[in-house]
């Protein structure tokens, strides 16, 4: 069991590093155990609607700079994690996608399509597909995020960015993807303590 206070205190510390550290790189064994913190994340029906693109080279990392309206936080990471989702017509209920991820739970394809079939329905009625398929991509991103923090690895969740730059860079069509989210990892450059600026828990809890 993770002891709670220790958690929260990781959690205080934790803030978004606008520049990263050229001597201290993310090595292999850490970008490894970042990826593997996203890849265990929960999603909606189970069906992992990500794919996790990690730039580690001086020019895709470049690239994605470009991208990213040329942000240090980018251009100086060691790790950039595109979180990419997949569009719409991925999630057809009879489509080969479904198939191969709702055939992996426990009873049969046919009972996890018939119950899926509903919630799909209902998103793409009210053009919500891509949207719900995006919002997955913010699971993965915060675990991530959380998972480096533990490791002592500082991160920066991007969100400015031109979606067909990021694609393009990665060789990915827009027809089928969208970018999620796009998140750096790294050291930070220099050693800091910030003050966390959150709303008080009054503020923001009401208990129902």
């Amino acid at each position: 069991m993770i002891d709670r206070d220790g958690f929260l205190a990781l959690m205080r510390d934790r803030y978004a590093c606008k520049r990263f550290s050229a001597e201290r790189r993310v090595d292999d064994a850490e970008a490894a155990y970042v990826l593997e913190c996203g890849r265990l994340s929960p999603s909606s029906f189970g069906l992992e609607h990500w794919h996790f693109f990690a730039a580690r080279s001086a020019s895709a990392i470049a690239n994605l700079r470009k991208a990213c309206f040329d942000q240090d936080a980018v251009g100086t990471a060691s790790l950039v994690v595109v979180i990419a989702a997949r569009r719409a017509p991925a999630y057809d209920p009879q489509g080969p996608f479904v198939a191969s991820r709702g055939s992996r739970f426990p009873g049969t394809l046919s009972a996890f399509v018939e119950d899926f079939s509903g919630y799909y329905d209902f998103l793409r009625e009210n053009n919500m597909l891509d949207h719900w398929a995006r919002s997955q991509c913010y699971l993965a991103c915060a675990n991530m995020m959380t998972g480096a923090v533990a490791s002592g690895i500082d991160s920066c969740a991007i969100e400015g960015y031109d979606n067909e730059m990021v694609l393009e860079s990665l060789g990915l069509s827009p027809c089928e993807w969208e970018t999620g989210i796009v998140v750096a990892f790294g050291h930070a450059a220099l050693s800091e303590s910030r003050e966390k600026i959150r709303a008080p828990f009054s503020e923001v809890v009401t208990y129902v």
